[in-house]
């Protein structure tokens, strides 16, 4: 049967609580805490602006099959986070909060998520006190508030990672009804596969696969391999791929063998570090709570269910922090699915150790009062300090641009500058399309150079050489972005606005010296 250990002592860290809120009071308590600041700063380039920029393509075109970058096919990421993000924007107009509004109900998913489970299978002090190092997480509140992939991947991983160990510690302490854990375990796999592709079946199979080894029970395996399950599975995850591949034969091998293969075997892309990058990263990004992760072993588990929870956390967050380590390419966000895995070993530490100064309320408290102060501290003083850029420009264009003016930008893709505009047209881009010299760099131009494969007529009127500069100012009333370089040839044109480097030209074709040709 499954032990539940209720009665902690009242000096215990969360003992003292007589009456535990419900978790609709969790969920709401933790949004709203997630939520509290996400409005506060403007999209970050590149990520948030390409995301963001992508799902607002989806919107106004209304194709929400092919994610576009530029009207161009982007086949760098799956669709789900662009589908989320353009229901979010169309219902709540193109705001900050709003494009940050599925990393937030994610984040907030999955805080609910550990907290069911360890309120089933640990106690409810446990629970509570691993959502209360979750959020206080700087590396988790970092990251619930960037509208990007990661956070709603780490919340598609975690949570079928949940739902299959509770199919596991079901079999092995208590006989009760799993299929329905089985059947959201394969969900939420399908999820995470559509969030940001193989890893979202991957991460959960390694880590719920290392546990049954060490745990001496794989016959447990062939619990969690359920044709239903694979048939549930097979029909959230395949359908958008399987229309992509027959819309685009190239798709498969572009999306999987290059973005998955090569990326995780490759040096060529962005954000190359050692081996051991994350190991410090991830102590220093997960302090206070960082520090408790010792005590976490100091103590023998006095039961069988306890070990097995403990032996779970620990292989669920090396797992995550090994695999990551192991490609070239490394951010920091990748390793938020080890965040929550952290949190309940601290949560546990906290309840194990209640007798000692370790799980004293007031040490408990304290620490949780300064890591708060250090996520809501941080992200205030990025928000103050952001340098304004794109939205700057575009709130004060944004009554200017005509329906029928071009967008054209020298050297630059401002990923947001559509999303702040409310732009239907696409924007135009002068540099050096030397497929040479844009494959050496994992940057915009490799983007706009390879979505432009997938439709090569579009990739020819939209990205230009910058021979084809005058003739494209002579098409029509256009607005140009550039940077302070761009002045001497660009001498003929209105200045119009500026923002740091940043500065907006107006092109009028009776202005300028068109000739019959050019026009």
């Amino acid at each position: 049967m499954q032990r539940r250990v209720e009665a902690i002592p009242v000096r215990a860290n969360f003992g003292a609580l007589r009456h535990m809120p419900s978790a609709a009071i969790v969920g709401l308590a933790v949004f709203g805490w997630l939520a509290a600041t996400a409005w506060m700063r403007p999209l970050d380039l590149p990520d948030e602006g390409r995301y963001v920029g992508v799902a607002w393509e989806m919107l106004r075109s209304g194709n929400w099959l092919v994610p576009t970058l530029d009207t161009m096919p982007y086949f760098h990421k799956p669709p789900l986070f662009y589908w989320l993000t353009a229901i979010a924007t169309q219902a709540l107009g193109n705001n900050e909060w709003a494009a940050r509004l599925p990393t937030l109900l994610a984040a907030t998913g999955l805080a609910l998520g550990l907290f069911a489970f360890l309120r089933r299978w640990a106690t409810s002090a446990t629970a509570l006190g691993a959502v209360l190092v979750l959020v206080t997480t700087p590396l988790f509140f970092a990251g619930a508030q960037f509208a990007n992939l990661d956070t709603l991947v780490a919340a598609c991983i975690s949570g079928a990672i949940l739902c299959a160990a509770d199919v596991v510690l079901a079999c092995r302490h208590q006989q009760r009804p799993w299929r329905f854990s089985l059947s959201l375990t394969y969900i939420l796999a399908a999820f995470g596969v559509l969030a940001k592709g193989l890893i979202g079946i991957a991460l959960p199979a390694l880590v719920v696969g290392m546990w049954l080894i060490l745990l001496r029970d794989l016959r447990l395996v062939l619990r969690l391999v359920w044709l239903p399950g694979v048939m549930l599975f097979a029909f959230v995850a395949v359908p958008w791929f399987a229309w992509m591949q027959a819309r685009y034969p190239d798709f498969l091998g572009y999306f999987f063998i290059y973005h998955h293969v090569d990326r995780f075997l490759g040096g060529d892309f962005n954000g190359k570090q050692p081996f051991w990058f994350y190991g410090p990263l991830f102590v220093a990004a997960t302090l206070p709570w960082s520090t408790f992760l010792p005590w976490t072993l100091a103590k023998s588990p006095q039961d069988k269910l306890t070990s097995d929870l403990r032996l779970l956390f620990w292989i669920w967050l090396v797992s995550i922090v090994v695999f990551f380590s192991i490609p070239k390419s490394k951010l920091a966000g990748y390793v938020l699915p080890a965040t929550p895995a952290l949190a309940a070993l601290v949560a546990m530490a906290f309840v194990s150790h209640a007798e000692t100064w370790i799980g004293r309320r007031i040490n408990v408290w304290a620490n949780t009062i300064v890591a708060a102060v250090l996520c809501s501290g941080g992200m205030v003083g990025y928000a103050v300090y952001h340098r304004k850029g794109v939205e700057q420009l575009a709130t004060e264009l944004r009554a200017q641009v005509r329906p029928d003016d071009q967008l054209l930008a020298i050297s630059q893709y401002p990923f947001s500058l559509a999303f702040y505009l409310r732009a239907n047209q696409p924007i135009t881009v002068i540099d050096d399309w030397d497929a040479t010299s844009i494959l050496r760099k994992d940057n915009w131009r490799r983007e706009l150079y390879e979505a432009s494969k997938f439709d090569v007529e579009r990739g020819k009127r939209l990205l230009l050489q910058s021979s084809q500069l005058t003739a494209a100012l002579c098409s029509g009333r256009t607005w140009v972005f550039g940077s302070d370089q761009d002045f001497q040839r660009l001498a003929r044109l209105r200045q119009v606005a500026r923002s740091h480097m940043n500065v907006v030209w107006l092109a009028e074709p009776p202005m300028l010296p068109c000739s019959p040709s050019e026009e």
